[in-house]
Order: structure tokens, then C-alpha cells, then sequence
């Protein structure tokens, strides 16, 4: 992969050198790192531009990507030992992601007098602005000092306010911190669920209550935030975060929650460079290494994301997720085989199980899939409790799919009784009664219910239409069903029931042209014969 890069970069722009021009090689290592980080690919980035420092290529430009670089692509002594060489060079300049870097390793050393000298001499910039109260926060917790009046401008801040009251067991400004926070404009649905975790934990419960029934109004099928709520209205006292244990720790949660916004913002690359911060500080800092998986995820590079998964211990508690998140990867590349076999690897509990079913299920091998959940039952001891709901949900699809149905409604029925308000299950037992024209009331009543929760999903908006039409509506499952083809423009069986549709509100032409996309977007060699019949026919009923 080194070798494309170089190639690929010289060959851009004609510096394919003959034997011996070492500055075009040179000049090609340069530009082969930037296409690397073009693509994601961190540690080739930093790979190509440290040869250029090896061949003493060494001004200002180089030695900054070089130092940034490195944090990016985890190589944090090397960043370190590059940001003090461009401090050098540049003493007058002050840099603020240079003073970050020997920020946390003053910190890191707790040398809290040159750490807080750093922290004077940061520029006066925005991300000095951004960064600099979380640090002097901790800065000061780590000395015994409570200073929290600037972690007050976003719900990030106030967190690691009440993250600090917590370290130092100093809870005087605690509720008046937390009722700032929902005087900040327009909070998010995953900001008000973490500020009512701070009111839940510290024991302010009406608050909380609000604010969780807010969250799952917008998120029905929340089971956190479902259990949050149960905990708080039972009384239970289950604490909603991890109180810090060391100073070091809480500066890592800091620059991990720093990289964690810039990541929320789409600014990957300084997330990776922040992530790597936390990392420094404390290298069991497991979100970190997700984090750092899911950019690369993002990215495509799948083994940058593997190795951070597997970075993780096998005594951590984490662990198991960590290779459940490598077979997740494993299924969206199409390696199922290796999917199947690190879970076979992995203790058979519950949840293996059911992810081994999932991944049966997923490649139309229902009887399999069934036996795994089936497993998975006994392993809960013969029935299903509410939080393991959604085994009904999947064994009612796999029962379905082998075309036994009486089953298969028992099971959708089971799921729904749990969750009655889950748009996937209501869509799916809806359309189920819609497509074999039965209960057509109920099951109109649930998909308008499933539509009003999901109104852009394309599939639950076909159902609707499709009820319509089941019921000889076919005015209105035309204009319903128009707007599912808009949402899902290529699916063959939106694209079949629109042309059902047409033909029988007489709009013939359109028909025809409605069937021959979803025959010439269709895979089911049964419903494109089926589809063809109706080319050459029409719906004859």
C-alpha cells in the first residue's frame, strides 16, 4: 500500500524519478503523504513524511504536518518530541495545538507548574477557546482545587463540571451548574439525555424524569433511556456514569470528549489527533479506541479498525464488544465466513448467539438462524425477558420467510406486546396482514402509527400504500405510494405496487413503466416472472 501511494503521487504530477534523483523522490514522499491522508491513511501519512525528516527535509511546514501527523497516526512521543523542536524554531509563535501536545505531557508527568505555564501561552484563538476550560479544570482538580466557572457554555463542559465536583467530592455547585445547562441554545436529543444523567445522578429525579420522557418521545424504541427511567421511578440508585478516579483519567475523558464533538461535527481528522491526546494520557481509555475504529470504519480502512478493536484487552469488560464491533465490519465486507468463525470463537452466551442467528438470517439461512436463537432461549432460561424483545422480532421474521406464518405472527405479536410503539415491528405485522388480506383495519391503523413515527423510510410508507390498496383504495395508495417510489426510487417492490396502483386507477401507460423498472431492478426470478405475467396481461382481477 506504501509503494501505491508513492507511485500514484509522483505519477500526478510527473516526478516518476529516473535512478537517482533523490530530491523528486523527496519531493514524491511529500506528496505521497498528502495523498495517503487524503484517503484516510494515517500511518502511511506519517510513514512518508518522516522520511523527509530522516533526509533533514526539516522547514516549518514539514516539521508541524510531521508533529500532527504522528498524534494522528497514535505515535504521541514522537508528536511530543516534534512539537518541542517547532517550539524552538518558532519561540515566538505561538501555536495551540503545539501547547496541547506539551500540555498533556507536563500533565501527564504532573508537572502542574509547567502545564500551567503552557496554558498562559496559548494564543488568544478558537481553539484555545474550545479546549482551554476543560484543561484548566482538570489542571486545577488535579492541585485540590475546585474551578469550574468557565466549564459552562455547552453541555460537554458542564458535564466535566460535574465530572470535577465528583472527583474532589465537592458537590456545592452542582445543581446550579446543571441548571444552566438547559439555558443553552436549542440542546440536541443526546445533550438533554446526558444532562438529565447528570440530574439523575445527583439525585434531582423530577428533573431527570423530564428530561429522559423528552428523549424517548423522540426515540420510542430507546432502551437505555427506557431503563434510566425504570431505575429512577423504582427508585433504584444505578449510578448513570463512573465517578473519576485520578486526575490523569479525567483529563483523558476531557480530550476524548473533545474528539468525540469534533467528530460529531464531521472534523475527523482533528478527532483523530484529540482521541490519540486521551489515549496518551490514559491507554485504557477503551472510547477512545471505538472512536478511532469507527473514523476508520468510516473511511474504509478496516484494518486500522480491527487493530484498535483488538487493542482491547480480553480481561476488559469491553472486549466482547470490541469484537462484536471486527464482525460487524466482517458482515458489511461481505466476509461472513470470518464473521461466523471469531463468533464460534467467542463464549457462547445470549448475545453470540443471537448475532450468529443474525448472521443466518441475514443470508437467508432461516432454519439456522433459528436454531441459534433457539439457543439463545435456553441460555435465558426457556423464555424472554423485555430486554431481550427484539429474539421475538427476529424469529417472527425467520418464521415468516419459511412461510410459517402461525408462528411467525405469534412471535411479531410477542414483540409488539413489548413494544408496542416500535415502528418496524408495527410495519412489519401490518404488511404482513396488508399482503394476505387480513385484519386490513388494524393493520391500516398500525402503518399510519409506524409512518407517523418513521415519515422518510421509504419501506413503512410502501406498506401504507400498499394497505390502501388491499382495501381498494386506489386513489389514495397512488399518491402514497408515489411518495414511497420518491424515498426508494430503484426498489423493485415499491416500484411493483406503484404500477398496481396505476393500473387500477386506469393510468395504464404508467403501469407498464412502473413494472418494467422493478423487472429491470428485481433479483427474485419469482417476482420478476411474476411482474412479466403482468406486462403481458395486466392485473386481469
Amino acid at each position: 500500500m506504501k509503494n501505491f501511494y508513492l507511485i500514484t503521487a509522483l505519477c500526478a504530477v510527473g516526478l516518476l524519478p529516473a535512478k537517482g534523483f533523490a530530491a523528486d523522490l523527496q519531493a514524491g514522499n511529500y506528496l505521497a503523504s498528502r495523498f495517503a491522508q487524503s484517503n484516510h491513511d494515517w500511518s502511511n501519512a506519517n510513514k512518508f513524511t518522516n522520511k523527509l525528516l530522516n533526509a533533514d527535509i526539516t522547514p516549518d511546514n514539514i516539521l508541524q504536518r510531521s508533529m500532527i501527523l504522528s498524534m494522528g497516526a497514535g505515535n504521541t512521543d514522537a508528536a511530543i518530541r516534534l512539537a518541542k523542536r517547532v517550539k524552538e524554531q518558532n519561540s515566538g509563535d505561538p501555536n495551540a495545538i503545539l501547547e496541547i501536545f506539551l500540555i498533556a505531557e507536563a500533565f501527564k508527568k504532573a508537572n502542574y507548574e509547567q502545564a500551567n505555564s503552557l496554558i498562559n501561552s496559548m494564543p488568544d484563538d478558537a481553539t484555545s477557546k474550545f479546549v482551554e476550560p476543560f484543561v484548566r479544570g482538570w489542571l486545577d482538580a488535579a492541585q485540590g482545587k475546585l474551578n469550574i466557572a468557565n466549564l459552562v457554555n455547552s453541555t460537554a463542559q458542564l458535564y466535566h463540571g460535574i465530572l470535577i465536583s465528583d472527583f474532589l467530592d465537592d458537590y456545592t455547585e452542582i445543581e446550579k451548574i446543571i441548571d444552566k445547562s438547559l439555558k443553552i441554545d436549542n440542546p440536541n436529543i443526546g445533550e438533554l439525555e446526558r444532562i438529565a444523567d447528570l440530574y439523575g445522578h445527583v439525585g434531582v429525579k423530577d428533573k431527570a424524569l423530564k428530561l429522559y420522557k423528552i428523549v424517548l418521545k423522540e426515540i420510542p424504541e430507546y432502551e437505555s433511556v427506557q431503563d434510566k427511567i425504570a431505575n429512577l421511578e423504582q427508585g433504584k440508585t444505578k449510578l448513570l456514569f463512573n465517578k473519576i478516579t485520578t486526575a490523569n483519567n479525567g483529563m483523558a475523558k476531557a480530550f476524548h470528549d473533545i474528539a468525540t464533538i469534533l467528530n460529531n461535527e464531521q472534523n475527523d481528522e482533528s478527532a483523530r489527533v484529540f482521541a490519540n491526546i486521551a489515549l496518551y494520557l490514559d491507554p485504557d481509555i477503551n472510547s477512545s479506541k471505538f472512536l478511532l475504529a469507527n473514523i476508520s470504519v468510516k473511511h474504509k480502512q478496516y484494518k486500522a479498525a480491527i487493530d484498535y478493536y483488538n487493542s482491547i484487552s480480553r480481561s476488559d469488560e469491553e472486549y466482547i464488544n470490541a469484537q462484536y464491533e471486527i464482525i460487524d465490519i466482517y458482515e458489511d465486507t461481505k466476509r461472513h465466513d470470518k464473521a461466523l468463525a471469531l463468533l464460534e470463537a467467542l463464549p457462547q452466551n445470549t448475545d453470540t448467539l443471537i448475532k450468529i442467528g443474525d448472521i443466518h438470517r441475514g443470508q437467508g439461512n432461516f432454519g439456522l438462524a433459528l436454531k441459534a436463537y433457539d439457543k439463545a432461549i435456553e441460555k435465558l432460561g426457556g423464555t424472554i425477558p423485555k430486554n431481550y424483545w427484539h429474539l421475538h422480532y427476529v424469529r417472527g421474521i425467520a418464521y415468516e420467510q419459511l412461510d410459517k406464518w402461525s408462528y411467525a405472527e405469534k412471535e411479531l405479536k410477542a414483540a409488539l406486546s413489548f413494544q408496542p410503539d416500535h415502528p418496524y415491528i408495527l410495519n412489519y405485522l401490518g404488511y404482513a396482514w396488508a399482503d394476505q388480506g387480513v385484519n386490513l383495519e388494524e393493520s391500516l391503523a398500525m402503518i399510519k402509527k409506524a409512518v407517523k413515527l418513521r415519515p422518510s423510510d421509504g419501506y413503512i410508507t410502501d406498506s401504507l400504500g400498499w394497505v390502501m390498496y388491499r382495501t381498494q383504495d386506489y386513489k389514495n395508495a397512488v399518491s402514497v405510494l408515489e411518495q414511497a417510489a420518491l424515498l426508494l426510487p430503484y426498489d423493485p417492490t415499491v416500484n411493483d405496487h406503484l404500477g398496481d396502483a396505476y393500473w387500477k386507477v386506469g393510468r395504464k401507460l404508467e403501469a407498464k413503466f412502473q413494472w418494467r423498472r422493478a423487472v429491470n431492478n428485481s433479483k427474485d426470478s419469482k417476482q420478476i416472472e411474476e411482474i412479466k405475467s403482468k406486462l403481458v396481461s395486466g392485473i386481469l382481477k
